[in-house]
């Protein structure tokens, strides 16, 4: 039977990067805590799949993005982590059922750039509004618009486009050899979780606060919470009291998006594509993949899928046929007769996340801010959906969770 330790200093609900960079950094800081994960493995979004293929698979994040100013590079060279950093270049394109020719390729790169550009400045603007406004004219952009999705885990029209213009980027995505997930776990492997330990019921209406689980009661000075906004906004936590209007408003204004992961491994022989290739691929209406060839440079393949399309395909269990279907399409009928293994995810029914990552909803844009806000000093708010400049990202959840350790260590002390 799982024993709690008797009025820890902080809880700390959800064992996500956010959970454990903020459990880590208070046990430093020689503050006692619990950390409670409802799931039965350690890492929340980030797993690493080490039995379904020869190469490491990555099932939720997998990137070190903006590598260059990215906080958990330094952390991962110290650790003397393999980071590979081979450059990604969409070297084909498949739309209205025809494969672009190289210079048309080209241009479809020039017109991603601008199109990020337009978006990055529309969101300057002070009108909120929705990333669809911003997309510049374009004989490719019913093609590219699928980027935001992919980006953002939703669908153009639906996307904060001054929520996107916060996010501090830089060039360089990089992969960590052996998993970003695996990564992430040898990190925190200091920090003790208790698995299959969901919480119901978060009380924070006397002195302190009292959090329920179907394994006991435990009581702490304050609590953290780094679950999800789907799990937030599907109220599977009672609040006592009720949480405040603008918190709840800001939950709503934050949904979960979705990326979904195709993964393919190829047979050593196939030569058809190299690491750091990648194709995009549009069926027309909503079905587009992005598909990434050569992972850490072996016969592993990874096709995307997000937004909408994403939430179908996943209702459909149809997602990997999808992605064959491209493959086919690009390299001919054939190419399936090298695809040795399959695996797809389903980030929508996973029931601790309702999704992969947050976007803001347009005029949602300060809704991380307001999400991030700690209430009566008992209750704190972490994970990638408080970061406005590394929202969706690993790095974000991380240093929201350094942020949130840091404000409870000052408000304790």
């Amino acid at each position: 039977m799982t024993t709690f330790p008797t009025n820890p200093d902080v809880i700390v609900v959800g064992a996500g990067a956010a959970g454990l960079s903020a459990a880590k950094a208070l046990q430093v800081k020689g503050f006692e805590v619990v950390v409670l994960e409802a799931d039965a493995h350690v890492g929340g979004r980030c797993i690493t799949d080490t039995s379904t293929f020869a190469t490491p698979f990555d099932r939720g994040g997998s990137w070190l993005h903006c590598g260059p100013i990215n906080p958990l590079v330094p952390v991962a060279e110290q650790m003397g982590e393999d980071l590979d950093k081979a450059r990604w270049v969409c070297n084909r394109v498949h739309t209205g059922g025809a494969s672009l020719t190289g210079a048309e390729v080209g241009d479809y790169r020039q017109y991603h750039e601008r199109m990020w550009d337009e978006i990055r400045k529309a969101g300057k603007l002070t009108t909120d509004a929705s990333v669809a406004s911003a997309l510049p004219s374009s004989p490719w952009k019913d093609t590219a618009k699928h980027w935001v999705a992919q980006m953002q885990g939703g669908d153009a029209e639906f996307v904060s486009v001054a929520d996107v213009s916060q996010f501090s980027d830089a060039d360089g995505d990089w992969l960590v050899t052996g998993g970003l997930g695996a990564f992430v776990k040898r990190l925190h492997a200091d920090v003790t979780v208790h698995l299959n330990c969901p919480v119901t019921k978060v009380d924070y209406s006397s002195a302190g606060v009292r959090a329920v689980t179907p394994l006991g009661t435990i009581s702490a000075k304050c609590i953290v919470l780094t679950v999800s906004t789907g799990v937030l906004a599907a109220e599977t936590i009672e609040f006592s009291p009720a949480l405040p209007e603008a918190k709840t408003s800001a939950i709503h204004q934050l949904p979960m998006g979705l990326l979904n992961k195709v993964g393919l491994e190829f047979d050593p022989g196939w030569t058809g594509a190299r690491q750091g290739e990648m194709a995009d691929y549009t069926s027309g209406g909503d079905g587009f993949c992005t598909l990434l060839f050569g992972f850490y440079n072996t016969p592993l393949a990874v096709g995307f899928l997000a937004g909408r399309f994403a939430d179908r395909m996943e209702n459909e269990g149809a997602g990997t046929e999808f992605c064959l279907q491209a493959l086919r399409d690009l390299f001919g009928n054939d190419v399936v007769k090298h695809v040795r293994k399959t695996s797809e995810t389903g980030w929508r029914a996973n029931p601790y996340t309702l999704g992969s990552y947050s976007y803001a909803s347009p005029s949602g844009a300060g809704a991380r801010e307001t999400l991030a806000e700690p209430i009566d000093g008992k209750v704190y708010f972490a994970g990638e959906a408080t970061i406005p400049t590394a929202y969706a990202t690993v790095h974000g959840a991380y240093q929201s969770g350094l942020n949130v350790a840091g404000h409870i260590a000052s408000a304790l002390r």
